[in-house]
């Protein structure tokens, strides 16, 4: 929970930190992570010094993501076509496997398994993005938008230049908060209908259908924007991810459990890449990083209320009756999104 709540502030700070070079701001967030992640190879084990060295490594590898995002619009304006969907769907396979082989490298090498992957792949990300073509870096140096000097537009500001999306942003908040829970508490969820020596095969299994189900959709996310507009893809989205939450709730087998998790297809594969272009179409040019960083953030808020609010729902209430709550979370959520979405492409 701490270090959901240190990445959020971390995120809400990027708009601040990001009014220079795009580029160099993504080199040093992943350079302090990788330092960061070396620093916890010497660290004796039980020093505490570990916790603040885990949840800064953390906020500097979350830093990194508006940043990513960022660059992906600098080639767009640059002349160049990014297929945002396909990148993130290819980030979903990175994760799905990367998993695997951390989980099979900890058997052997245990707790040094993830820092040093942690530094590999800070390594490979810098040396990767420094082999761009050099236009867009320029374009992120010199020509991106900026505040005025001295100036930088703070959340309060923020939501204020932009008030139609506070909805959408409460949306998130929700929906996430929702989704975190199921993905958090899968186990004792599970363990309401499936025998307790079978849970961890089911949640696998479940987990790799849900990773599996959203790379159609964000590989095709690109054709799909060219017939569907940003405002309802996301709409569409919220409305499938509460049905899915409801089937998740009321599952009392297996093969309902899983068909809950093959909706991952159209609600959080497609939301996940239209939110990234909501914000980059519902804010100016010049505040376009501290949008992608407020969005970012939801994701972040709604993970740590799932944490907190969970345990303590799961505690003091049954599965069932935590999980509805999660479901009417869930529900308010979608009603936000299609008000908020229908509200922004009225105003643009």
């Amino acid at each position: 929970m701490q270090v959901s709540c240190c990445s959020s502030a971390a995120l809400l700070a990027f708009g601040h930190f990001a009014r220079g070079s795009v580029l160099f701001g993504l080199v040093t967030a992943l350079s302090v992570c990788g330092i960061l992640a070396a620093a916890l190879l010497v660290v004796p084990q039980g020093s505490f010094i570990i916790l603040p060295l885990i949840v800064l490594g953390f906020m500097s590898s979350t830093v990194g993501m508006p940043l990513l995002n960022g660059m992906a619009f600098i080639y767009e304006k640059a002349g160049g076509v990014i297929n945002y969907g396909l990148c993130r769907g290819i980030g979903s396979v990175a994760y799905a496997v990367g998993a695997n082989i951390v989980g099979r490298l900890w058997a052997v090498m245990g707790r040094n398994t993830l820092p040093i992957w942690m530094i590999m792949g800070a390594v490979l990300t810098i040396v990767a993005i420094n082999l761009m073509p050099d236009a867009p870096k320029e374009l992120a140096r010199d020509n991106e938008p900026a505040q005025p000097q001295g100036e930088t537009i703070s959340v309060l500001q923020f939501f204020s230049k932009y008030p139609t999306t506070i909805s959408v942003i409460l949306s998130l908040v929700l929906l996430y908060f929702c989704h975190n829970l199921f993905q958090t508490y899968c186990g004792a969820v599970l363990a309401e209908f499936v025998p307790a020596a079978d849970v961890e095969r089911v949640q696998g299994n479940a987990f790799f259908i849900q990773a599996m189900v959203e790379l159609p959709t964000m590989f095709g996310f690109a054709l799909i924007m060219k017939r569907v507009s940003v405002n309802k893809i996301m709409a569409i989205a919220a409305i499938f991810y509460s049905i899915k939450h409801v089937i998740l709730a009321m599952a009392n087998s297996v093969p309902m459990f899983y068909a809950g998790m093959i909706l991952q297809m159209v609600s959080y594969a497609a939301i996940t890449p239209a939110v990234v272009y909501f914000a980059n179409d519902q804010v100016d040019e010049a505040d376009r990083n501290k949008g992608q960083a407020v969005f970012m953030t939801a994701n972040s808020v709604g993970g740590l209320l799932a944490s907190f609010v969970g345990g303590w729902l799961f505690q003091l209430l049954s599965v069932r009756a935590g999980l509805t709550i999660g479901v009417i979370a869930s529900v308010i959520g979608t009603a936000l999104m299609v008000y908020g979405t229908r509200k922004a492409a009225e105003l643009a």
